[in-house]
């Protein structure tokens, strides 16, 4: 098991060392029904990612996923990071569920169901071809909703992403983040995580550590116990005269 364990940790430190906008979505023009911002529950929070903000902010089901909104509505754009575990079209159904919870459920059901339809038959078999034919998701995709069509394949970020910058922004800041990290003083064998917990080896106990987001957000500090709750994403742990870590 130890065998395979390293590499496999190796590997995800090569993935997470080169940040990069993997594929970047556009979908305009969706129904005015999906969108109404004056019946926006606070409690859910992030209203900035949908409106006159202009920034960008994770998904909910992917932290590698981000998005954001004009405050006009009626478009959305995603940005598939490296590392990212699910499909953009899982993470489009998740976000517009969420977002008919927080708007207070503003559009029916036969209006939800035929725009995850329609994303579904034309713009993810779009994707799908491709990323096949390059065998990874090289292109900026736009897709008119209204109009049923695919808007071309674009190279650069071009004027009609609102929030390309922003999110190269966040690549930027993920990469210095992770350029920092410099390789650990211990053996990979006593530290690793299981189910978001931090297991130890007994000679690292009461060392001081501090726990960073891959942003280089402090999350917290103190002293390392065995069985640590971590979060649900990748993180950076920097351990008294052992260097830094990232888990994952």
């Amino acid at each position: 098991m130890k065998k395979t364990l390293i590499p496999l940790l190796a590997l995800a430190v090569m993935v997470w060392a080169e940040v990069k906008i993997e594929m970047a979505v556009r979908v305009e023009k969706m129904p005015e029904t999906l969108f109404d911002f004056y019946n926006w529950d606070e409690n859910c929070g992030d209203f900035g990612c949908w409106g006159e903000n202009r920034t960008v902010c994770s998904t909910d089901l992917d932290s590698n996923i981000l998005y954001g909104c004009p405050y006009e509505g009626e478009t959305i754009e995603f940005y598939v990071f490296t590392g990212a575990t699910h499909s953009w079209r899982d993470v489009f159904e998740n976000q517009l569920k969420r977002y008919r919870k927080c708007a207070k459920g503003t559009a029916n059901d036969s209006t939800y169901n035929a725009v995850i339809t329609e994303i579904e038959s034309v713009l993810v078999s779009e994707i799908e071809k491709e990323s096949q034919s390059n065998n990874k998701y090289s292109k900026q995709i736009i897709y008119d909703y209204a109009f049923r069509t695919i808007m071309g394949h674009i190279d650069g970020p071009g004027p009609v992403f609102e929030f390309y910058d922003y999110a190269m922004d966040s690549v930027k800041v993920r990469n210095a983040a992770i350029s920092s990290i410099v390789p650990a003083k211990y053996k990979l064998e006593t530290i690793r995580v299981q189910n978001h917990r931090l297991t130890i080896s007994p000679k690292l106990f009461g060392r001081d550590f501090v726990l960073f987001d891959v942003n280089g957000h402090e999350l917290r500090r103190g002293t390392l116990q065995n069985n640590m709750q971590l979060p649900a994403y990748p993180t950076v742990i920097k351990i008294q005269g052992l260097g830094t870590r990232l888990l994952k």
